[in-house]
């Protein structure tokens, strides 16, 4: 009898233990509602991280739209200043071939004025 009035004290000693330890480890109410608050903050600042990336992502889609269009507008003013400096070799080109006829021109109206007088002068 002796041993189980020792084994019932040992066992209630070691429930009591167990019981004490399970309540440090719980959380006041207030505890628990400013972890909720703190929880709530996080998911906030989630959702607005979340928004704001899906804004940056449409900034950069535009943004990469327009650099597209504006190498595009590059290529073509490439090409067209090329086309006007070909341009401009054709026309100097074409302003030499009408010097040289000028002066061709000249020299033929010269030697016509030198025949005129040559017969005249007879």
């Amino acid at each position: 009898m002796r041993l189980l009035g020792n084994g019932c004290l040992e066992m209630m000693f070691a429930l009591l233990l167990c019981l004490g330890l399970s309540f440090t480890g719980c959380a006041t109410t207030s505890q628990v509602q400013a972890l909720e608050e703190k929880a709530q903050q996080a998911l906030e600042k989630a959702e607005e991280a979340l928004i704001e990336s899906r804004e940056a992502r449409a900034r950069v889609k535009d943004s990469s739209k327009y650099s597209d269009e504006a190498a595009a507008s590059a290529q073509k003013a490439e090409s067209q200043a090329d086309r006007a400096e070909n341009a401009m070799l054709r026309a100097t080109g074409a302003a030499t071939d009408a010097d040289l006829a000028a002066h061709k021109a000249e020299d033929m109206a010269n030697k016509c004025e030198d025949i005129f007088q040559r017969m005249t002068a007879k």
